[in-house]
């Protein structure tokens, strides 16, 4: 019996490989898939800005980014004794507004160089919900826990992520005119919002970024809410919340991606870079000195196959 449609996206017109610098940005795909390209040895760089779920948010961190924006007090908030910004995750704090300033102003110059020198983007959507802080009229990437009635929610419409990112891309492509730019839509489910609400906002996310890379060249649609919503389709594929995809559906979706933006030579390489990571996990947890060598001449050996494959790799 065949419990899942094994759907196999469409390769992409160009390859990922090791020797190229990636940047990822957004939602939790970007956290995902960016820490198995991590582990798997690939030039990453990840969400400067915290994990980042509506396209407003991500539209705003590329802008200061490009700009080399520095951040402004007015963005900036106190809790539980730390200190916070609007336009960050949580994640991103500090003791004091001036250490915070100074954390993320060296965060956007050294994204800023990466943006630069990248060979591909990948900019993962959330929801198309987002909270527009009344005070400041600036659109939030976190509450950060604060008085609901200071925010107001809305949804954005289609046409709306159209204008801003086409905007966007153009001047990305004035920094790096080699630039593949891959969009995402995040399987995760905002069930907060309400199950017919999350639906509206996956559905406004995928018809913005469909009309981009219509429009736009070297733009890419990777499906990883399909893969989970629509091939998977079972909730044995989530977390107990039954919103986060479980770490079988990761692993899913990365062999998809795999499968479309990497050639036979890049997967082979992964392959022997997951059995010497698998080596050094269970170094530690070996026992007696004949098997502690054994694993060590191991580790020594494919280390030195895999710099002959790949000088460009690092351990």
């Amino acid at each position: 019996m065949q419990f899942n449609l094994n759907y196999t996206p469409p390769k992409f017109d160009f390859e990922i490989d090791h020797k190229q610098n990636l940047f990822l940005i957004g939602s939790c795909f970007s956290e995902n898939i960016g820490g198995i390209l991590k582990q798997n040895k690939f030039k990453t760089y990840s969400n400067p800005n915290g994990i980042l779920f509506n396209p407003a948010s991500i539209h705003q961190s590329l802008t200061d980014i490009l700009n080399i924006k520095d951040l402004s007090d007015n963005f900036i908030l106190s809790r539980n004794g730390l200190y916070y910004s609007y336009l960050h995750h949580t994640s991103v704090n500090a003791n004091t507004t001036e250490e915070l300033k100074e954390k993320i102003n060296h965060q956007t110059k050294k994204a800023h160089d990466h943006l630069k020198a990248s060979n591909v983007l990948i900019v993962t959507f959330g929801t198309a919900f987002f909270y527009h802080h009344l005070t400041t009229g600036q659109v939030v990437a976190n509450c950060h826990k604060q008085p609901q009635q200071i925010f107001e929610k809305n949804l954005l419409a289609v046409n709306e992520i159209f204008s801003a990112y086409t905007g966007l891309i153009k001047k990305i492509k004035a920094l790096n005119p080699k630039l593949k730019i891959i969009f995402t839509v995040s399987p995760v489910k905002y069930l907060r919002d309400g199950v017919v609400e999350n639906n509206i906002s996956k559905s406004t996310l995928i018809l913005g970024i469909h009309e981009l890379i219509k429009q736009n060249a070297n733009c890419y649609y990777f499906p990883a809410y399909e893969l989970v919503n629509d091939d998977l389709r079972d909730h044995r594929f989530y977390k107990e919340d039954l919103a986060h995809p479980n770490e079988l559906a990761i692993n899913y979706v990365w062999e998809k991606f795999s499968d479309t933006c990497f050639n036979d030579q890049t997967i082979e390489l992964n392959k022997q870079i997951y059995k010497l990571n698998q080596a050094l996990n269970h170094r530690e947890m070996s026992q007696g000195n004949q098997e502690q060598q054994k694993l060590q001449d191991f580790i020594v050996k494919q280390k030195g196959e895999l710099k002959k494959l790949a000088p460009e790799i690092e351990f």
